[in-house]
Parts: C-alpha cells; sequence; structure tokens
C-alpha cells in the first residue's frame, strides 16, 4: 500500500513538473521569435553633442558668502545644546521623585 503511494505520487509530481516545464518552454519561444508585433514604441536617438573642454577650464564657481550665516548657525546650535541639556536635567529630576504609593506620606 505504501509502495503504491509513493509510486502515485512520484508519477504526478512528474507529470505536474513535465507539464509546466513545457509550458514554460512554450512561453519562452513565443517570447523570443520575432513577430509583427511591436510590444515598445520605437525610441528615438538621443542627439549628440559636444562638450569644449576649453570652455569650462576657466570656469570658477561663484564665491558664497557664508560668513553672514555663520552666527545664525552657532547661535542654533548653541540653542539646542541648550535644549538638550534642560531635557536631561529634567529626566534626571523626574528619575530621583519618588513613586507614588497610596497611603504613605513622605
Amino acid at each position: 500500500m505504501i509502495v503504491r503511494t509513493v509510486l502515485a505520487f512520484a508519477i504526478g509530481w512528474s507529470a505536474i513538473y513535465a507539464i509546466k516545464h513545457y509550458a514554460f518552454d512554450r512561453v519562452q519561444a513565443e517570447i523570443t521569435q520575432s513577430g509583427p508585433l511591436q510590444l515598445t514604441p520605437p525610441v528615438a536617438e538621443l542627439p549628440k553633442f559636444e562638450i569644449n573642454p576649453q570652455t569650462w577650464q576657466g570656469f570658477t564657481p561663484p564665491q558664497i558668502d557664508t560668513a553672514a550665516y555663520g552666527r545664525i548657525a552657532i547661535e542654533s546650535m548653541q540653542r539646542d545644546i541648550v535644549r538638550q541639556n534642560n531635557e536631561a536635567m529634567a529626566r534626571a529630576r523626574e528619575a530621583t521623585r519618588p513613586h507614588y504609593i497610596p497611603g504613605l506620606r513622605y
């Protein structure tokens, strides 16, 4: 009985495998063959352009004055540090506060 079950399972599995493999090969053959159906539209070729290195040799990027914004950035960082310190101190105060226990006076 067990031998028949294993044999039936093997035959069924091999049949399913063969059908799937055959179907996959058929679909792959249809895709690879060239047919009259054009799935994608033809793409126009991009125009060619030339780059002249001599025109780029004299290029210098514009100078940006960052001194005006340097103080603003420093003040912003100082505010962030003060805020972080205040938050850390508040967490420390909260951690050292005893928990409320009903009926206990402290």
